[in-house]
């Protein structure tokens, strides 16, 4: 039925909005990727005003031609071997580096010795999907250092996609943290209440209770209001994530 597509069209509205207040000007390079993917990669980009160049994976991390750029896309798979690998070349420009390449390519990335990559994009990407990670990473590294490493290091995930779960548990584990898991809402908001845990995880999307519901239970309770939460989301949700 035609009505039935109304929302999907109004919701990417929403997102390229959002993205082009957030990117409009901005300048991203393309470390790594295929001309095919730069040039699709490019497409996107340019739909929110923002503008790219392609340079290849030997460009090392600390290059002078990649000072000018407010973001970094980097093909973790062609990476592979080069200084975008090696935890002391990459650590400087990490605050504003997106690793992108498959499912697989990016669960190795977070179960080996790596550096931290600022935001993480399943590739092939929506539209939607890409100019988010891109929006996350460019806030993200617009208040680094803004609020302290948080004394508590246990953290709750909740998502109820066992691989998502296993990558983003991994990454926790590789950088010290302690990590339980739930895999709906409910599970999460008693192990929250539990352990009061320094950070949450939650996945829009949960069954039993969804991952807005969560969060509103844990800011209207004063002894967990403080507590820090990310929200994870599929595709399709890209508005709620960026108007949260």
């Amino acid at each position: 039925m035609p009505g039935l597509e109304l929302p999907t069209q109004t919701g990417a509205g929403d997102v390229f909005e959002h993205a082009q207040k957030s990117l409009s000007g901005k300048r991203i390079a393309l470390v790594g990727f295929s001309d095919a993917d730069s040039g699709e990669l490019a497409r996107i980009v340019a739909e929110a005003n923002a503008f790219t160049r392609s340079l290849s994976a030997e460009t090392g991390p600390s290059a002078d031609v990649l000072k000018p750029f407010e973001l970094i896309l980097v093909n973790v798979e062609s990476a592979k071997g080069t200084l975008w690998a090696s935890t002391e070349e990459a650590a400087d420009a990490m605050h504003r580096c997106v690793a992108v390449g498959s499912a697989v390519a990016l669960l190795n990335l977070a179960v080996t010795p790596s550096v931290p990559y600022r935001e993480f994009c399943i590739w092939p990407a929506s539209a939607e999907g890409l100019l988010l990670r891109c929006v996350l990473a460019l806030r993200s590294s617009g208040h680094a250092g803004s609020r302290p490493v948080p004394l508590n290091s246990t953290v709750v995930l909740a998502d109820d996609d066992a691989s998502i779960t296993a990558l983003v548990r991994l990454a926790l584990q590789r950088n010290g943290m302690t990590c339980e898991t739930a895999s709906n809402g409910g599970e999460a908001l008693k192990l929250i209440q539990q352990l009061r845990p320094g950070a949450v995880v939650l996945d829009v999307g949960m069954p039993d209770m969804d991952g807005f519901e969560v969060l509103s239970r844990i800011r209207s309770t004063p002894e967990l209001a403080q507590t820090g939460v990310i929200l994870l989301t599929g595709c399709e949700q890209e508005t709620d994530i960026l108007r949260g």
